[in-house]
């Protein structure tokens, strides 16, 4: 309770992470400074923020909760058996449109495995147990992760034909935008002078892949996907080249601790096949991603 207040920074955040109502946090609180007679959080209208003696409770309670993750991955990384429960992270979009066509294939093979998919825009921490394997587009995995890099990632520039049409000649910067939150500084130093300039440029917003292409498809501008979000879908055009420089890796991680627990392996190696199977889809070289109309940059 204590470590959700305090990594939170107020009741409503940490009753979010516990599943609990704001009350509940507010009653076990009070009751754990009541009992030690310690004052552990300072009751700020902005929040909760922690005093010096909820920080030194604080670096214990991580020491604990890092002392009960590793034993309950240890226990874990002995199961040899093909059955139980495993918790697959993923990219949102991925979760909605891929991860169940590749479990309903697991599961054909391993029915004693359950598998629980969810998605993301936030990495779930492996260490924690908040996932057992985790699929990440990333530069750099964590070092405390262990896995397989499936192939590369790649995004490009999508526009619906509707919208493109009669506006060949406009160059990329002087369109307007359909953006998920945070590609700002994608943009900015390929098409753009600055992040500002992406913004002034931006129709619509969202920090939800599906929504966003759902604004392009209805022509509300251009917009900035992963290939394998953008290329398939038949609403949609390229209309111009993989960014470069932006390139990132596909990865299948989970926790060195686990790497041998028989479940998690087998899901691995069924998702490494499959996912490399679907490469060119990933790395945007599937030819369904060829540029229709190149705007000038």
């Amino acid at each position: 309770m204590l470590l959700a207040v305090a990594r939170g920074g107020s009741l409503s955040a940490a009753a979010r992470t516990l599943g609990v109502n704001h009350s509940t946090v507010f009653r076990r609180v009070n009751a754990i400074e009541e009992k030690t007679g310690v004052r552990f959080f300072d009751r700020l209208p902005r929040g909760y923020p922690i005093t010096e003696a909820g920080r030194t409770a604080l670096r214990y309670g991580e020491r604990v909760e890092a002392e009960f993750h590793a034993l309950d991955r240890e226990i874990l990384g002995q199961d040899l058996r093909l059955q139980g429960n495993v918790v697959v992270t993923s990219p949102l979009y991925m979760a909605v449109t891929m991860l169940p066509q590749l479990v309903a294939a697991f599961r054909k093979q391993h029915p004693g495995i359950h598998v629980q998919t969810g998605g993301s825009a936030v990495a779930k921490d492996l260490r924690r147990r908040e996932a057992d394997v985790a699929i990440r587009a990333t530069s750099k995995p964590p070092e405390t992760s262990f896995g397989r890099r499936v192939c590369d990632f790649r995004f490009a520039i999508y526009a619906s034909p509707g919208y493109v049409a009669g506006r060949e000649h406009i160059p990329l910067n002087k369109h307007d935008w359909c953006l998920i939150h945070g590609v700002e500084n994608w943009l900015a130093p390929h098409f753009f002078e600055r992040s500002e300039d992406v913004v002034a440029r931006r129709v619509f917003g969202t920090d939800s892949t599906t929504a966003c292409l759902s604004a392009t498809a209805l022509g509300m501008g251009l917009t900035l996907l992963p290939c394998y979000a953008g290329d398939p879908d038949p609403r949609l055009i390229r209309v111009a080249d993989p960014i470069e420089g932006r390139t990132l890796q596909l990865w299948l991680l989970t926790h060195p601790d686990l790497r041998h627990t028989a479940r998690v392996k087998a899901l691995m190696a069924f998702f490494y096949e499959a996912m490399s199977e679907r490469r060119a889809l990933f790395d945007g070289t599937s030819g369904a991603g060829d540029v229709s109309v190149r705007l000038p940059s």
